[in-house]
């Protein structure tokens, strides 16, 4: 069905004239997909349809105006090419033969996806779901349409890449947003330069939330993948998706605002990885908010930063500010866990400049005395060797009269029948401290305190003179991945090539099990895997409980589940009994009688 209405289909801005569009310049008779739907068509007794946005994998995206609220809206149509078709001219779309399930199965994961997503709060960075319905054989999603460019094209009218001051104001609400979804059991894995909008207002705005299979290599529809943001574990199906695939995305897309330049994808990576530190592209950027990038886009997900609050920590909570003066090393990789402290970035940036500046002065200064110093140098220079010849001849005069006292003294003592016993182990450690006094052992150092901080590449390549030997142990105190101990003391001096144990934490030791009521089987169990929780699922026979949903565990919900031990948890989800499953005829798309005034939902429940 179509509607007319005085509006430009390019930009539902008003028009009451024949022609190009005076403001967007789109012709009504415009060309689009065959297989997408006209112009004009009107959906659900109140959204006109306008152009085409985008077509994926997953969906077509429509600009469209929602004739009640008289607003510009978007409108996001399922329709998976490789499951399903639509004939020229026509509004309902038709499942391939043999594709109704897998259709039905996505459906439904697509309607609880945009479900959950209705309930984000106002000051979310992702773009506000308005309404879910059914229609044409499919389901449809309302969201508020955006104006402002992308990430991509904001960067390029700042000259392709930002200040750590002008990152540190743009990036916190969408960290804060993504561990909010990604706490829901919501993984993103589409974050890029492309699907991150900056508001009008400056705050940016997250675009394109899709189901697992869109954003996942090889699966049964044709993916959308953003290579350089996208994790090693999206191009395989096997491999396991988490928060930690959200961490490597939103990683890359601070290397790429930092750096100006795109990242290097990580199966390429992942044969080679040469992609270089943010720090060593730009030195601007302080070094460990470099480190915590790199922590983040770790090619393996055993090593990367495992949820958006601890890479926030490691981006925000800025290493003490240490005198420039001061020789001793900075510790630019430490790192507090559970201690959250709200960093000022002005501050931070103008104390770097203040001590850059300091320190430049005292190099012109040391410059402009160089003269008078190299003069200086010279008198010294004469005078001391003076001085040392004097000592030296004294001291060998000194040493020959006592070597010949000794000589003396043992000649007159000691036995001539005893042999001189072997040195024994205890001795030659005894020894060892009087040989390094005399004898060059190679550089040192003083120990630092790695307690508290990551043990990862960058701590080890900036301590590439230790070798680091790890015990990892449960730990309620310390996250997963912090040293917990250290068996040489701080400040202790030590040679190059020594060894120092450190014990690091894996984590808790234990869990509570979530609630799952009212939570479809695998969102519970994407919540399960995230918090490191082994299960088994069981398929139970009900009517009481939507089917694929949670019906029970064999734990109640907050017991604990001791993840140190393995412990196992059986998730019990329902189907419909045996006796009493109806018959589904094909092409028919089942819908929820849970409507609302406004809206019709997709329940897709036949198929769980």
């Amino acid at each position: 069905m179509k509607k007319n209405i005085d509006r430009c289909m390019g930009c539902m801005s008003e028009k009451r004239y024949s022609g190009p569009c005076e403001i967007c310049g789109y012709i009504d008779n415009d060309a689009y997909p065959a297989e997408c739907l006209a112009p004009r068509t009107f959906l659900n007794d109140r959204y006109v349809l306008g152009k085409l946005i985008s077509k994926g994998g997953e969906s077509a995206v429509y600009l469209a105006y929602d004739v009640k609220d008289e607003k510009t809206v978007e409108i996001r149509e399922f329709m998976p090419d490789t499951l399903c078709t639509r004939a020229s001219g026509k509004d309902d779309i038709s499942v391939n033969d043999g594709s109704l399930p897998l259709f039905k199965s996505y459906l439904s994961e697509y309607a609880d996806l945009n479900k959950t997503l209705m309930n984000e709060p106002e000051n979310s960075c992702i773009i506000k779901v308005l309404g879910i319905f059914a229609a044409n054989g499919t389901g449809y999603v309302v969201t508020e349409h955006v104006e402002g460019p992308t990430l991509a094209d904001y960067l390029n009218e700042r000259g392709g890449k930002l200040t750590w001051g002008e990152a540190s104001r743009l990036f916190p609400a969408l960290l804060d947003t993504l561990s909010e979804i990604n706490g829901k059991g919501i993984i993103h894995r589409g974050l890029s330069p492309e699907t991150i909008l900056i508001r009008k207002n400056g705050v940016p705005a997250v675009t394109s939330v899709s189901i697992s299979a869109a954003r996942t290599a090889d699966s049964e529809i044709n993916c959308e993948i953003f290579d350089g943001y996208a994790a090693c574990e999206q191009y395989d199906l096997s491999e396991r998706q988490g928060s930690w695939t959200d961490v490597y995305g939103i990683s890359a897309v601070l290397y790429r605002a930092l750096t100006g330049n795109d990242p290097v994808s990580a199966t390429e990576r992942k044969k080679n990885d040469t992609l270089p530190t943010v720090f060593s592209v730009n030195e601007d950027i302080p070094e460990y908010v470099s480190d915590a990038i790199a922590a983040g886009m770790a090619v393996g997900r055993e090593e990367r930063i495992h949820d958006i609050q601890t890479l926030k920590a490691r981006l925000y909570d800025a290493p003490k500010e240490e005198d420039p003066e001061e020789e001793e090393e900075e510790d630019e990789g430490s790192f507090t866990p559970n201690v959250h402290v709200k960093f000022d970035t002005d501050e931070i940036e103008e104390k770097r400049t203040a001590a850059a500046k300091k320190k430049k002065q005292q190099k012109k200064k040391r410059s402009a005395n160089i003269g008078t110093a190299v003069g200086l140098f010279i008198f010294l220079a004469m005078v001391s060797a003076l001085v040392i010849a004097i000592i030296y001849f004294s001291e060998e005069a000194k040493n020959a009269q006592e070597s010949a006292i000794t000589a003396k003294t043992t000649e007159t003592t000691a036995p001539v029948t005893e042999p001189e016993p072997e040195e024994s182990e205890t001795t030659a450690r005894t020894a060892a401290p009087v040989t390094e006094a005399t004898e060059s052992v190679g550089e040192r150092l003083m120990m630092p305190n790695f307690v508290g901080r990551f043990l990862n590449d960058s701590l080890k390549n900036r301590y590439a003179m230790l070798i680091f030997e790890t015990e990892e142990e449960y730990s309620d105190e310390y996250a997963e991945g912090i040293i917990m101990e250290q068996d040489i003391s701080e400040n202790t001096q030590v040679t190059a090539g020594t060894t120092v144990h450190v014990k690091v934490s894996k984590g808790a030791a234990f869990t509570y099990l979530p609630d799952y009521v009212g939570i479809k089987l695998s969102d519970y169990t994407a919540k399960l895997t995230t918090l490191g929780v082994r299960y088994e699922t069981v398929a139970e026979e009900t009517t009481e409980v939507k089917q694929g949903y949670v019906v029970r565990c064999s734990k109640e919900v907050d017991d604990k589940v001791y993840i140190s031990e393995n412990e196992s948890v059986t998730v019990y989800y329902a189907v419909k009994p045996t006796a009493t499953e109806p018959a589904v005829p094909e092409g028919e798309i089942p819908l929820s009688d849970d409507n609302t005034e406004e809206v019709e939902e997709i329940n897709g429940e036949d198929d769980r």
